[in-house]
C-alpha cells in the first residue's frame, strides 16, 4: 500500500504540487518518496524517509508533468533500491509508480530476464513499468495497456510519464479497482490515491473506474475502458488506511468510521468510550453516541511517532505504541470501552490494553471497528501470512482485555455502502483467480532468497 500523485500543470508547477499533494497523502506511506518531473529533459529525486525530510533543500524546477509516490512497504527489502517512481529509456522515456501488489512478480521477473530486462530493484513498481515498457515496444498505448492489464495479476493504480516527443501523463488501475484512484481537472490535471490531494487545491474529484485508462496529452484528455469486471474495492481503505476527510467511490470514509462505531453491539456495563488514536476516533465517537456513553480521550500519542501499522518492522511498531500515554483521570476506577480500527496481530492491542489496567481501569472491553481478519492480504496490506493474524490463530484471549468484540460482516457492509468490495482478509473470497496458489509458490521462492518480506 502506497500514496501516488500525477500532474499536467498548468503554468510549469507540476513540480511543486506533485510535493505538497505528496504530503497530503504522507500518511499512506512513510518508508521512501520520490518524484519524477518531465519537461524537455527528464528529472528525478527520490529517497528514504518522509517527504519533508527528502525534499528538505530541493530546488523546485519548472516542470509540466511530474509524477510522486510515498511508499509504505509490502514486497522488496531495500528501501533505498525499491523507492519509486522508476524509470526505463527505452521505447523512449518512461517513468512510472504505482499502489499495490504484483502477485505473479516472480513469473513475471523470469519472463523479463529471459528476455534480457534486467531489474535494478525487488519492487513490482519497477516490474510494472518493465511490463508497461516491452508491450510499448510494438503497440500502440491503449493496446499496450490493455496487454499490461492481461499480464499482470494482482491490485495495482498506476501513473506514468510517457516522454515521446510531447510527453503525456498515462493513468491506469487494474481491472478489480482494488486499489483506489481519482481525478480531476481544473485548468490541469491531477490523479491521485485519495480525494485530499486533490481537495487542497479545489480539483472537483471523479473515480479513475477499474480497468481505465486516462492519457493526458496537452489539452487533451482520453478516457478509455480497456477491461471491465466485476468491482473489489479494498474495504480496509475505510476501516484504516485513507484519511479520514477522504471520499473514496462516492462514500465518506468519515461516514463510514462513524457508523462502523454505531453498528458496534454493546454487551456489557461500561462508563466511558475511549478511542485508540488516531483512526479510530470517529468510530468511538459513533459507538458512544449510539449507546449514550461518554466519549473522552484517554490516550494521547506522539504526533511524530508515525502510524505503526504501515512501519516496516514488528519492532518499530511495538516502539510506536510505547510513545502513547494515557489520560489516568479517564480510565482509573472505569469500566473502559476501548474502540480500536481493527485487530490484526494483536501485539499492539495487548500492550494499549495493559496500558489501560496500569492506569487504574476496572475493566476494559476492546472493540473492533473491522470484523475478524481471518486471511493474508495479497495485494498491498501488511498482513501476507495468516500465521501472522491473531484472529486466524484463535489467541484473542491473549490480548488481556475482559471482553472483545468485533463488527460484523453485515455492519461494515452497512457502513460503507458499498456491495463490491474485497473483504478475502475477513472471509477468504479472493478476487484474483488463483491466488492463494500463486502466493504460495511465491513464499517457496522467497525462502530460495527471493523478494517479499515476512514482518
Amino acid at each position: 500500500m502506497c500514496g501516488i500523485v500525477s500532474i499536467a500543470g498548468q503554468k510549469d508547477n507540476a513540480s511543486q504540487l506533485a510535493l505538497e499533494s505528496l504530503m497530503s497523502i504522507q500518511h499512506r506511506g512513510q518508508d521512501s518518496c520520490g518524484i519524477l518531473c518531465y519537461n524537455d529533459t527528464i528529472t528525478l529525486k527520490k529517497g528514504t524517509g518522509l517527504v519533508s525530510e527528502v525534499f528538505s533543500n530541493w530546488n523546485v524546477q519548472k516542470n509540466r508533468l511530474a509524477i510522486g509516490h510515498v511508499r509504505y512497504p509490502t514486497i522488496g527489502t531495500d528501501p533505498v533500491r525499491d523507492a519509486q517512481p522508476f524509470y526505463v529509456n527505452y521505447p523512449y522515456g518512461i517513468g512510472l509508480c504505482h499502489n499495490g501488489n504484483i502477485v505473479n512478480y516472480c513469473e513475471l521477473r523470469e519472463e523479463l530476464m529471459e528476455k534480457k530486462r534486467r531489474l535494478q530493484s525487488n519492487c513490482d513498481g519497477e516490474l510494472l513499468l518493465n511490463v508497461m515498457a516491452e508491450e510499448l515496444i510494438d503497440n500502440e498505448l491503449d493496446q499496450a495497456i490493455e496487454n499490461v492489464m492481461n499480464r499482470t495479476l494482482g491490485s495495482y493504480s498506476a501513473v506514468s510519464i510517457v516522454a515521446d516527443s510531447q510527453g503525456k501523463i498515462v493513468v491506469f488501475r487494474d481491472p478489480l479497482g482494488i486499489r483506489p484512484l481519482v481525478f480531476g481537472e481544473n485548468g490541469g490535471f491531477m490523479a491521485a490515491s485519495e480525494s485530499v490531494a486533490l481537495d487542497k487545491w479545489g480539483i472537483p474529484v471523479n473515480d479513475v473506474l477499474p480497468g481505465e485508462m486516462i492519457v493526458v496529452d496537452g489539452s487533451d484528455l482520453m478516457r478509455t475502458q480497456l477491461k471491465r469486471e466485476h468491482h473489489a474495492h479494498c474495504m480496509f481503505e475505510w476501516v484504516y488506511f485513507s484519511r479520514a476527510d477522504s471520499v473514496i467511490e462516492g462514500s465518506s470514509v468519515y461516514q463510514a468510521r462513524l457508523q462502523l462505531g454505531k453498528n458496534l453491539n454493546l454487551q456489557h456495563d461500561v462508563d466511558v468510550a475511549i478511542p485508540v488514536p488516531d483512526t479510530a476516533r470517529p468510530a468511538a465517537l459513533g459507538f458512544a453516541e449510539q449507546h449514550g456513553i461518554p466519549y473522552r480521550e484517554g490516550l494521547i500519542k506522539n504526533r511524530y511517532a508515525g502510524r505503526s501499522f504501515i512501519m516496516g518492522t514488528q519492532q518499530k511498531r511495538e516502539r510506536a505504541v510505547s510513545k502513547l500515554n494515557v489520560i489516568k483521570s479517564e480510565v482509573k476506577d472505569k469500566k473502559v470501552a476501548l474502540i480500536d480500527d481493527s485487530i490484526v496481530r494483536g501485539t499492539t492491542s495487548r500492550k494499549i490494553v495493559s496500558l489501560i489496567r496500569k492506569a487504574g481501569a476496572k475493566e476494559v472491553h476492546l472493540f473492533s471497528s473491522c470484523p475478524k481478519i481471518l486471511y493474508p492480504c495479497f495485494y498491498g496490506i501488511d498482513f501476507p501470512s495468516k500465521r501472522e493474524l491473531i484472529a486466524s490463530r484463535g489467541e484473542i484471549d491473549s490480548i488481556g482485555a475482559d471482553s472483545v468484540t468485533y463488527q460484523t460482516l453485515g455492519g461494515l457492509r452497512k457502513a460503507i455502502g458499498l456491495d463490491d468490495l474485497c473483504m478475502a482478509c475477513l472471509d477468504g473470497d479472493y478476487p484474483v483467480e488463483c491466488c492463494t496458489a500463486q502466493f504460495e509458490t511465491l513464499r517457496e521462492k522467497e525462502r530460495e532468497g527471493c523478494i517479499w518480506q515476512e514482518y
